[in-house]
């Protein structure tokens, strides 16, 4: 069996990869048995990996800067021929983020015999109902961006994410809101989604122990234009800060219309927030909105490397799509790399890999300097970066703002929630 690991990342450095390992034939016989868990690659044919994101509904800019940073990274594997003359391919469908074309595209994956592995999805509300799937067909998802508590928390054995934590994400949220914005009355608005009612709960829950008030917590439809009504009615509350869980045209909407209905507030939302479009479409009112995402810890001349391979290949800049490129390009490598530690070749040419080995060599990725930061995965699948940032917005731009220590959560924060629950 193929044990070691090998680092895309210095392809992107354009290191010297002479020593990188390549798969060889095996001496001793490699048979796949009939009713073995495995995956059979006869020569010339591809071993799949499955990308699914949302490429025209909810987020179809970040969606689609998800799906290119795959690709790109599948590109890179490719060129250094690391499977012995295997290549990979990377099959694309678009699940909308919506949990039932999420449940779709996780069928449609699960009847290919020659797919292993899949990238995503990318909404928690898509992650969690198509994880129900394949974990019942064995086969492992690296999530980029699903950040719901939920997801991981079920302890099923497929579900990954290099992607941060809500639990982590939400409580760092209201204590920046309590402690450095010194807000003490607050709205929390969501639109029931797994993703932002968790978080949002998560913000309540966390803000109110904190000694603060949670005024209204209310859902919005994000099907509709019109939150002028629910605004009005908030303008009487007078709250310091409005909360919102949730993704960029929602966000985009209400801060709009907080201006027209005189509802003087802040507003503070979320990494589904944390994108150029939002800033393009609120306009001014974008002004002075602040956001969290997962901090990037990742080499800085790698990240600029990638910044240049990605816009020679699609001709954008990665940012200006959306912002988990980097955890995109480094939820493939997990896959590719823990392909390489447990992939065959048998005495007939096939590649072979057990589903089995694979799922559990996933789960076990440790010290991979992605470009997201170093990931290790834990036992529920948690894989990427603890710590969160916060940004507001500038004449136009993100700036990032400084996150005392305090503020973070720490290891002790962690075990006294998981004794609790």
């Amino acid at each position: 069996m193929h044990t070691k690991k090998y680092a895309l990342l210095t392809i992107l450095l354009a290191v010297v990869v002479s020593f990188a390992p390549v798969l060889t034939p095996h001496t001793a016989p490699v048979v796949a048995q009939e009713g073995d868990n495995v995956v059979v690659i006869p020569p010339g044919e591809t071993v799949r990996l499955g990308l699914a994101t949302d490429l025209s509904n909810l987020i179809p800019g970040p969606g689609l800067d998800i799906a290119q940073a795959a690709e790109l990274a599948v590109q890179l594997f490719n060129e250094e021929d690391l499977l012995g003359g295997f290549q990979v391919e990377l099959v694309v469908e678009d699940d909308r983020c919506t949990g039932e074309d999420a449940t779709a595209v996780a069928n449609l994956f699960a009847s290919d015999p020659q797919l292993v592995g899949v990238v995503g999805h990318v909404c928690s509300g898509a992650s969690i109902p198509a994880s129900e799937v394949y974990e019942e067909a064995r086969i492992p998802m690296v999530s980029p961006s699903s950040t719901a508590g939920a997801f991981t928390a079920r302890g099923l054995d497929v579900t990954n994410r290099v992607a941060f934590n809500d639990n982590i994400q939400g409580v760092v949220a209201a204590r920046y809101i309590f402690n450095e914005l010194g807000a003490e009355r607050i709205v929390v608005l969501h639109d029931n989604s797994s993703y932002g009612e968790g978080l949002a709960s998560t913000v309540a829950d966390t803000f109110e122990e904190l000694g603060g008030e949670v005024i209204a917590f209310e859902v919005i439809d994000p099907e509709e234009q019109d939150y002028r009504a629910l605004l009005t009615v908030l303008v009487e509350e007078a709250p310091d800060l409005v909360y919102f869980g949730g993704y960029e045209s929602q966000a985009a909407l209400l801060v709009e219309q907080m201006v027209e209905v005189g509802l003087d507030a802040i507003f503070f939302s979320d990494d589904g927030v944390y994108t150029t479009t939002f800033i393009e479409l609120a306009g001014d009112a974008a002004e002075g909105t602040y956001v969290t995402f997962g901090q990037q810890l990742g080499d800085e001349e790698a990240n600029a490397e990638f910044d240049a391979l990605y816009e020679e290949a699609f001709g954008v800049a990665p940012d200006e799509l959306g912002p988990f490129h980097a955890q995109s390009f480094d939820a493939a490598n997990v896959l590719l790399n823990a392909l390489l530690e447990v992939a065959e070749i048998d005495d007939e040419g096939n590649l072979v890999i057990d589903r089995e080995a694979y799922i559990q060599a996933v789960r076990s990725t440790s010290d991979y300097e992605g470009l997201s930061g170093t990931i290790t995965c834990d036992e529920f699948g948690d894989c990427g970066s603890a710590l969160i940032s916060v940004f507001v917005v500038e004449d136009g731009e993100w700036v990032e703002l400084e996150v005392p220590e305090e503020l973070q959560v720490s290891s002790s924060d962690m075990m006294e929630e998981e004794a609790m629950e």
